[in-house]
């Protein structure tokens, strides 16, 4: 899933448990898992030009999850905006796996975790109608 979906449901997830940050990021990461589960875009890394396509992609979703932050953090009511952004921050956190990895060669999370999150994927290059409607739909 784009990390912007994750983002979205972040901010909606951290809107619904107002002051409760903690359970918000919590929320989030789980919440990161269930959507990776779903059928969603994802190119072979490992094909022909499968890896410049992958960074061309994560360059534009990254700017556009960060924007999403950046405004759903503005929008959020006083009470909820700690939670908001505890929550977009734990949907997005398992996937500082692929940043770190990229620009410093090293996935930042023990391999039980990695495996396990890899292991729910739902990747392919038809899912990204599904990457939309999500969109859309957050």
């Amino acid at each position: 899933m784009f990390v912007t979906n994750h983002v979205l449901s972040g901010a909606l997830i951290g809107r619904a448990l107002g002051r409760r940050p903690v359970a918000a990021f919590a929320l989030g990461v789980a919440s990161h898992l269930v959507l990776d589960a779903v059928p969603h875009w994802g190119c072979d890394k490992h094909g022909p030009g499968g890896a410049d396509e992958f960074l061309a992609m994560a360059r534009r979703d990254g700017l556009l999850g960060l924007a999403a932050m950046a405004a759903a953090t503005l929008v959020a009511t006083r009470p909820s905006r700690t939670a908001t952004v505890a929550a977009m921050a734990g949907a997005a956190f398992l996937d500082l796996d692929k940043p770190l990895l990229h620009f410093f060669g090293r996935d930042p999370f023990p391999k039980v975790i990695s495996r396990f999150h890899n292991s729910v994927q739902n990747e392919s290059p038809e899912g990204m109608a599904n990457e939309i409607r999500f969109g859309l739909a957050f």
